[in-house]
C-alpha cells in the first residue's frame, strides 16, 4: 500500500516524479503565477482519482510491450530474414531515442484527439476537463477507462518500436535513458511538464510554439470555451496540431478552465459521479437507438 501511494512521486516515468516536480515549480516560480488559484473544492477529485488510479493498478504496460515486441520479432524472423543492419552505436542510440520520443508523442496526440472527437470516449475524458483549477495533480485526474486506453497505447508503441528495432539491429539499438526513462521525455517533463497543469502562464514565444507546445498552450486547451478545448491536443510537439489545423498560439490566458454545467456529465467535485456517470452518458445514445428500433418494429 505504501509503495502504491509513493509511486507517483518516486517513479521517474511519472509526470509528478518529485525531483521533476520541484524543478518545474522552481522554473515556474521564476516565471510567476500571477496570483491565480491553485486549489478549489474540485481539486479534491484530483487527489481521489489519483488514489483510485493507484489502487486499480492499471494494465502492465511494460510487460505488455515486451510480450508484443517478442511476438513481433518472432513473426518477422519467421517470414522475413533480418537484415541485421550495422550502424555505429554513437549514432544508433540517439537516433532510436529520438524516433521513440517522436512516435510516442504522435501516439499521445492521436489518442488525445480521439478522446475529444469520439462522442463515446469524450464522456470519459470529460473527467479530466472538469477540473475548475489546474495544479500538477490534475494530470492524474483521469477516468480509469481513459487510463486503460493510455496504458494500451504505451504497450503498443513500445512493443512495435522495440520489436522492429530488435529485428533490424539485433539488440544494438539501445534507447538513451535517464533513470530508465527516455532522456528527451524526462528533460521535457522536468522543465515544463508540471507547469502544463498549473496557474503559471508560461509561453515559449510564437515562433517556438509552432514547434513545441508551451504550458500556456495546454492551459488554453483546458479553457471552458469549445474553441479552446478543441485545440492543442499534443503533448510536447506542436507539429501534429499544426498539420491537422488544431494548433492555437496562446496570446492570452483562458477566462475560465473546466466545463460549463450544461456540457458535463458529472459534478466536478463528485467522485462517484465522475466514476460512474460517464458510463451512463456513453450508453444513452445506444439505448435511444434501441428504443427507436423497437418502436419501428
Amino acid at each position: 500500500m505504501i509503495d502504491l501511494a509513493l509511486a507517483p512521486w518516486i517513479d521517474p516515468a511519472s509526470r509528478t516524479f518529485l525531483p521533476a516536480l520541484i524543478l518545474g515549480l522552481g522554473v515556474g516560480a521564476v516565471v510567476g503565477a500571477r496570483g491565480r488559484a491553485w486549489w478549489r473544492p474540485s481539486s479534491w477529485l484530483d487527489v481521489q482519482l489519483l488514489l483510485v488510479r493507484q489502487l486499480l493498478g492499471g494494465l502492465p504496460e511494460v510487460g505488455g510491450g515486451l510480450a508484443l515486441a517478442l511476438a513481433l520479432v518472432a513473426g518477422l524472423d519467421r517470414w522475413v530474414a533480418s537484415p541485421q543492419l550495422s550502424v555505429p552505436g554513437w549514432a544508433l542510440g540517439p537516433a532510436y531515442t529520438l524516433v521513440a520520443f517522436v512516435v510516442s508523442d504522435w501516439s499521445r496526440y492521436a489518442l488525445h484527439r480521439l478522446l475529444h472527437r469520439s462522442d463515446l470516449l469524450w464522456q470519459f475524458h470529460q473527467v479530466h476537463h472538469s477540473a475548475e483549477v489546474l495544479n500538477p495533480l490534475t494530470f492524474h485526474r483521469v477516468h480509469p477507462v481513459e487510463g486503460a486506453l493510455y496504458a494500451l497505447r504505451g504497450a503498443l508503441v513500445s512493443g512495435v518500436l522495440g520489436g522492429i528495432a530488435w529485428w533490424l539491429f539485433r539488440g544494438h539499438a539501445i534507447e538513451v535513458t535517464v533513470l530508465g526513462v527516455n532522456a528527451l521525455g524526462l528533460v521535457a517533463n522536468a522543465f515544463s511538464g508540471n507547469i502544463r497543469h498549473s496557474p503559471i502562464w508560461m509561453r515559449f514565444g510564437e515562433s517556438v510554439e509552432r514547434w513545441l507546445l508551451s504550458p500556456a498552450q495546454h492551459q488554453l486547451h483546458h479553457g471552458r470555451e469549445a474553441a479552446e478545448h478543441g485545440a492543442n491536443f499534443g503533448t510536447w510537439l506542436a507539429v501534429w496540431d499544426r498539420l491537422a489545423g488544431t494548433l492555437r498560439i496562446a496570446p492570452s490566458e483562458p477566462v475560465a478552465v473546466g466545463l460549463a454545467a450544461a456540457d458535463r456529465n458529472h459534478a466536478p467535485d463528485d467522485l462517484v459521479g465522475a466514476l460512474f456517470r460517464p458510463f451512463g452518458a456513453a450508453v444513452r445514445p445506444f439505448l435511444g437507438l434501441l428504443v427507436l428500433v423497437g418502436t419501428a418494429r
